[in-house]
């Protein structure tokens, strides 16, 4: 298990004519998202600065879609992104179709905030409760448009992971509990939980400065913590199994098989 390293190449602009990056299908989860050229749409006050006599082609942006499809010949999952784009110098060592400008030659350069429907941020192991599912998924949808927000929604994760538990979220007063205090409360209920409980505050404070009116969280950053929330639902939910079926293998000497 591990986050997808093709969220983080989806997180950074991306040079026309260089290949996408393939994030794993939304549906499947077998194949690989391939997409297309984008099309681009010109912002008007771009388009308008083309006629100033001191024009620059580092002046042209605008907006555009991308369209990606599931590799898998039985998927086939259709996705669709958008974004904005920028003009720059070409960082290719080799000259294709894009335009030059007095001689340099230029880029566009691509930045994803939406992808529909979204790419996982992290897996999301079989045993684990539906509340984590729909954590994880609701902080992939905003990944590449607010970051921030993506970082609060997986440190919700955790706090409705705790409610599985039966962490409750108010004390007997009514007041609501913060995260750090359920954590905690947690991982005093067995001596086998603190290095599962130090993942979930790395994740508490994530999400803590994804919450500021400020905050300046990279998608980069939030896939850092998605790997360490994915570590830790490694340990809680996959980790047990994979030991489990290695005292049976190790039983039997060999294979375990069914009379």
């Amino acid at each position: 298990m591990t986050v997808d390293p093709a969220l983080s190449g989806l997180a950074k602009p991306i040079e026309s004519g260089q290949p996408w990056p393939r994030p794993a299908c939304p549906n499947c989860q077998t194949g690989y998202i391939g997409f297309s050229s984008p099309t681009e749409d010109e912002g008007h006050d771009s388009a308008s600065a083309r006629n100033h006599e001191a024009f620059e082609p580092e002046w042209i942006s605008g907006t555009f879609v991308v369209r990606g499809q599931c590799e898998n010949p039985e998927c086939q999952q259709a996705v669709h992104g958008t974004g904005d784009y920028r003009v720059d110098y070409s960082q290719k060592s080799y000259r294709d179709d894009e335009f030059e400008y007095r001689g340099i030659p230029y880029s566009s350069y691509y930045t994803v905030t939406h992808l529909h429907p979204p790419m996982l941020m992290m897996p999301i192991p079989k045993s684990a409760p539906d509340e984590v599912r729909e954590g994880v998924l609701r902080a992939s949808r905003v990944l590449f448009a607010d970051p921030g927000l993506a970082a609060t929604a997986l440190r919700a994760t955790v706090e409705r992971f705790l409610t599985s538990e039966g962490i409750s979220a108010t004390r007997s007063t009514g007041h609501f509990r913060n995260a750090h205090e359920r954590i905690g409360e947690w991982r005093d209920a067995d001596p086998n939980r603190p290095l599962v409980a130090d993942l979930f505050f790395a994740v508490k404070w994530l999400g803590n400065a994804g919450t500021h009116e400020d905050s300046d969280l990279t998608t980069i950053e939030v896939l850092d913590g998605a790997r360490v929330l994915d570590e830790a639902f490694h340990r809680l939910f996959t980790g047990p199994d994979i030991d489990a079926h290695a005292r049976t293998i190790n039983a039997a000497k060999g294979p375990s098989r069914q009379p």
